[in-house]
């Protein structure tokens, strides 16, 4: 762990198939953006793809995270044999998620598949799909218990959430902030636009997940602040 001036030398990485970032301390040989490593996560071995290969962080707000990261440790750069391992997963993932949506189709289940992810620590498939209710899966997860012979976990997600996955970019021409910097994803009232003077055109203030842009709650603040201090 690389530490001087209370600054902090990191990686940021994206953990396969979750486009937040994460933080992990860099480690003692080189690697380069958007090359594929191996990562220790408490004992688990996980694959991500490097963002940034030097990230000065505050010491201060690197405790503060990483609670988070939990205690990850990168330990080498993917070799030929780890990329031949995640081309099959992915075909797997690929087959799987064609499975069940042929077995949603069959149920006739108000329900759109949006990711498979197969967990190698728990040999279970899980399957995430969003709605515009409750769906009762029972039946679905009956259908496809028989077909992998497996654990099956289904996961409904809103459409925030869901974004994740897709990633893009913003009006802004930066990442979404889904998949950049929020931890937590909250919903977001019309109000924020107005208290800061924003348009109401609908086009103008919603997210490409369809619901309001997540920057208008969190840059309320901000907002809030810049007045009180013109009010001075």
């Amino acid at each position: 762990m690389n530490i001087s001036d209370n600054k902090i030398l990191l990686v940021s990485v994206y953990f396969r198939k979750d486009l937040r970032p994460f933080f992990i301390p860099r480690p003692d040989f080189a690697v380069v953006p958007v090359s594929l490593v191996v990562v220790d996560v408490d004992g688990i071995l996980k694959y991500a793809k490097v963002i940034n290969p030097l990230v000065e962080m505050d010491t201060n707000r690197w405790y503060k995270l990483r609670e988070r990261y939990a205690s990850a440790k990168i330990l080498r750069v993917a070799n030929d044999k780890d990329i031949s391992y995640l081309a099959k997963l992915e075909e797997r993932e690929r087959s799987a998620n064609e499975t069940c949506k042929k077995s949603i189709e069959k149920l006739n289940l108000p329900m759109h598949l949006i990711e498979t992810v197969w967990d190698e620590v728990e040999k279970k498939y899980v399957f995430y799909f969003t709605a515009d209710a409750r769906v009762d899966f029972r039946e679905l997860v009956k259908d496809l218990i028989s077909i992998f012979n497996t654990k099956i976990q289904l996961w409904q997600v809103g459409a925030r959430d869901a974004m994740r996955f897709f990633g893009g970019l913003g009006p802004c021409g930066f990442p979404l902030c889904c998949t950049n910097f929020l931890k937590d994803i909250e919903s977001v009232e019309l109000s924020a636009a107005r208290e800061q003077n924003l348009s109401l055109n609908a086009q103008k203030i919603t997210g490409a997940c369809g619901k309001l842009m997540c920057c208008l709650r969190y840059e309320l603040n901000v907002f809030r602040e810049e007045e009180i201090e013109e009010n001075y």
